[in-house]
């Protein structure tokens, strides 16, 4: 059997990309600029290899794109802006509805992961302290980067979206949500 570089090396590029990720965030907490920089750029390049200029022009749009859907979260320090580059440089590399579609995995997988770290950190009083943090704003004071900081020292559970995107990766490999305008 032989593996179509066109198809799969971009899918295997972004995985790797995101394996590096899901590493520093394990160790660090952080997906760091020499990561997705890099692998922002990398993917253009591959896209106008592959595909020409409007490979190029598509990549830059899926980059665009990526930084979009994860904007929000970032800019409330909901999840890092690491995560949110990284999501930039996977739609680099392979193309809107393959971003898209790790948006909507990660998504779905982020949110019990969120509820799992909380409730293993603060068990039944979990929900209570989620809730009084959004109606007080408290949530608005903190950035994922002291609390992960914080929650390392004190050995408690961190939430690292970089998990949930890796694992999106994969899925999207095999299960890619088709958009049509």
């Amino acid at each position: 059997m032989q593996l179509d570089l066109t198809t799969h090396g971009p899918m295997i590029l972004a995985t790797a990309v995101a394996f590096i990720a899901v590493i520093t965030d394990l160790r660090h907490g952080r997906v760091y600029n020499w990561l997705t920089f890099p692998a922002i750029l990398l993917g253009w390049l591959l896209n106008l290899y592959l595909h020409g200029l409007s490979g190029l022009g598509y990549s830059l749009a899926a980059t665009f794109l990526g930084i979009l859907l994860y904007m929000p979260g970032g800019a409330f320090g909901l999840i890092g802006m690491g995560d949110v580059k990284l999501l930039g440089a996977l739609g680099a590399i392979g193309g809107s509805n393959y971003v898209f579609t790790i948006f909507l995995y990660s998504s779905a997988l982020g949110i019990p992961h969120a509820i799992l770290v909380q409730m293993l950190n603060y068990g039944r009083n979990a929900f209570s302290m989620l809730l009084t943090s959004f109606s007080t704003g408290a949530v608005l004071q903190k950035t994922i980067q002291k609390e992960n900081s914080d929650q390392l020292k004190s050995g408690k559970y961190r939430f690292l979206m970089g998990i949930d995107i890796f694992i999106a990766c994969i899925i999207a490999w095999f299960y890619v949500f088709n958009i049509t305008w």
